[in-house]
Parts: structure tokens; sequence; C-alpha cells
């Protein structure tokens, strides 16, 4: 890894703005088991992961959990010393905001939802490409006819793409699929 990297998946809670620090309770595993897996992909690849943000050295990789504003200046300070970041966020909406917004000054960020990268297998290409005509600025209707698809099959994909991306409008589809790199920024 040359260039900074960071991966933040976004761990929501089923309730309120934010889960409890990790051995409060029992539904810290939900994070735990998270971001092992992640940190699992990344040593099957050789990369040596630390569990420490305060670990960070220049080009090494750190994971961590940011469940509050101090846990985020950690990550962003590790960001700083020139480590990789694998984050697992459960902070409230700003703090995960602001996280992002810098770590994106400083690298490459792969910013995930929790739910939707579990899901993103059910988000296939014909989802996709209904979801980038949309972002393109087209209609349904013409996405339809753009993609030579009757309206009523891109009304399908169009839901199948809501319900994997978990989102209640097609709006919030969109903004999570760019959000969560899933498609590209608008230009």
């Amino acid at each position: 890894m040359s260039a900074a990297s960071f991966i933040v998946i976004e761990k929501a809670p089923a309730t309120g703005n934010a889960w409890p620090a990790e051995g409060s309770g029992p539904q810290d595993v939900g994070w735990q088991a998270v971001l092992d897996r992640e940190c699992a992909g990344l040593a099957a690849a050789g990369v040596r992961v630390l569990r420490d943000f305060d670990a960070a050295r220049p080009g090494t990789t750190c994971a961590g959990l940011v469940a509050d504003e101090w846990s985020a200046q950690r990550a962003v300070l590790a960001a700083l010393a020139g480590a990789h970041l694998v984050v697992v966020a459960i902070a409230g909406r700003e703090v995960v905001d602001m996280l992002c917004d810098d770590l994106r000054r400083l690298g490459t960020l792969d910013h995930r939802l929790g739910d939707a990268a579990e899901q993103d297998s059910t988000l296939g290409p014909a989802e996709r490409a209904v979801l980038e005509r949309l972002l393109a600025g087209d209609t349904l209707g013409q996405a339809a006819a753009a993609l030579h698809l009757s309206r009523r099959t891109a009304d399908r994909r169009l839901a199948t793409a809501r319900r994997a991306l978990g989102a209640s409008s097609t709006a919030e589809a969109l903004a999570t699929a760019v959000r969560t790199g899933l498609l590209p920024q608008p230009s």
C-alpha cells in the first residue's frame, strides 16, 4: 500500500443514535464481528493489522471502533501519522460524517454501510445500471428506455436496489450508493 487508504464501515444501531462502546453489553458483538471479518480478510492477504489507533506509524494498518468524537479524533491522528485504517463506526451521524470528511482529505476512503456491505451481493449489475442512469439525471422512464427495459422491469430493479441498500426512497438509495462507493460521485 502506497498512498494512505481507509476503510470505514458504518454499523448502524437498531435503535438510537449509537451503540455502546465495546464491553458495555451484549450489543458489542455486532461491531466486533464486522471488525474481525475485515481484519481476517486483510490478514489473509498478508497485511498485519494492529488493533490500536495509538500504535499508528507510517505504513502500518490500524483497526478499531469509532463510537464517539474522541475515538474519531484518535482515528484521524492515526491517519495523520501515516497509517492505513480499518474503522467500524457506530457513532452518531455528525461524528461519522466528520470522520469521513477528514479521511477523504488524507487519502482514499472506502465508506460502507455495514448492512449494505453484507447485502451488496443482491445489488447486481442490472440494479446498478438503473441506479447509474438515475444518478446521471434520467427519469425512471428514460432509464428504462436507455437500458431497453419495460418501465415495470426498471421499477422492479429499482425496488430491489432500494431494498438491498436499506433505503426507503430512490433519493436515499442513490445517496447511500454514492456514499458507500457502490456508485461514483456525480460530476
